[in-house]
C-alpha cells in the first residue's frame, strides 16, 4: 500500500525573461515532482525569445502571464496570493505594494553584490579588473539590489575574459544559485540574510562609460579591459572615431594600435 505524506503547498511567482528565467523553470518543475508547489509564471511583454518564458511556462503545465504595468501585476499576484516571489532578470522595479503582498521575495542579481549593482554587470566586472565574478540572491527591497544576501556562486575571471564568456559563466552561476535557494526554500526555508552595505558601492545605469567609445587618454591596460568588455555580440562592441569622424568597431587592441598608425 501507498502513504501519502501531506505538506504544505508553496504558491510561487516567478517574474523574469530570457534563457535564465527557463531554465529556472525547469528547476522548479523538477523539484514539483516530489514537492506540492503552485506556479505563476509573469514576464513583460518585452521579453526576448520570441516567446522563449511563454513556450517554457507551456511546456511544463504552469500558468503564465503577459503583464505591462504594476496594476497587471499587482492584480495577478493579488489573485494568485504568493509565497515567494521571485525576480530573474525581471526588467522593471517591483513597487512596494506588490512586495507588500508576499510573506518573501528575492532577486537573482548577476554579480556579487554588494559589487556592481544595476546594469551591465558582466561589463564592469572585465573593465573593473575583476578577479571573481558571480550571482547573488538577496531580498528585494523598493531599492534596486540593496536587500540582505541569501547566496552566492562565484565564478573566476579569465585574462582574456569578454562579456560574451562571462555571461555564458553567469547563466551557469546563476542557475546554481536558483536550484540551491530554492531547495532552501522548499526545506529549511529561507534565512533572514546578511545585510549589504549597498550604500558604499556604486549604482551602474544601463549606458556605457564614454558612450561606448574607446578614451585615447586610457592606459592602455584599461583599453584592453574596455575592448573586451564592450565584445557581446550582436551589440556593438568597443568602438574608435577617427579624426575623420569614420567610427571603426574594435575587437581587439592590436587593431586598435593598427587603426591609430593608419590616421
Amino acid at each position: 500500500f501507498w502513504l501519502k505524506f501531506e505538506s504544505c503547498t508553496m504558491r510561487l511567482a516567478l517574474l523574469g525573461q530570457k534563457d535564465a528565467m527557463c531554465r529556472a523553470l525547469a528547476e522548479v518543475a523538477h523539484r514539483r515532482r516530489v514537492h506540492n508547489v503552485e506556479v505563476v509564471v509573469i514576464a513583460p511583454p518585452e521579453e526576448e525569445g520570441p516567446y522563449l518564458v511563454r513556450d517554457a511556462a507551456k511546456r511544463y503545465g504552469f500558468d503564465f502571464r503577459c503583464v505591462s504595468t504594476d496594476t497587471e501585476l499587482e492584480s495577478v499576484l493579488r489573485n494568485f496570493r504568493p509565497s515567494l516571489l521571485v525576480s530573474i532578470l525581471y526588467p522593471r522595479r517591483v513597487s512596494q505594494t506588490v512586495l507588500n503582498l508576499c510573506p518573501d521575495a528575492i532577486n537573482f542579481h548577476p554579480s556579487l553584490l554588494p559589487m556592481h549593482r544595476g546594469s551591465h554587470t558582466q561589463f564592469w566586472s572585465i573593465f573593473d579588473g575583476d578577479r571573481v565574478a558571480g550571482v547573488t540572491c538577496h531580498r528585494m527591497l523598493l531599492k534596486f539590489d540593496a536587500g540582505a544576501t541569501i547566496h552566492q556562486v562565484e565564478r573566476p575571471v579569465a585574462d582574456d575574459e569578454t562579456a560574451l564568456s562571462l555571461n555564458k559563466k553567469l547563466a551557469g552561476a546563476m542557475e546554481e544559485c536558483f536550484a540551491f535557494v530554492l531547495g532552501l526554500s522548499l526545506t529549511a526555508g529561507l534565512p533572514t540574510g546578511e545585510p549589504q552595505p549597498a550604500h558604499d558601492f556604486p549604482y551602474h545605469p544601463r549606458r556605457f562609460p564614454n558612450q561606448g567609445f574607446i578614451d585615447p587618454a586610457w592606459q592602455e591596460c584599461k583599453i584592453e579591459r574596455f575592448i573586451r568588455a564592450m565584445y557581446m555580440p550582436p551589440y556593438t562592441g568597443a568602438q574608435c572615431r577617427l579624426a575623420d569622424g569614420t567610427v571603426v568597431q574594435i575587437l581587439t587592441l592590436q587593431q586598435y594600435d593598427d587603426v591609430r598608425k593608419m590616421v
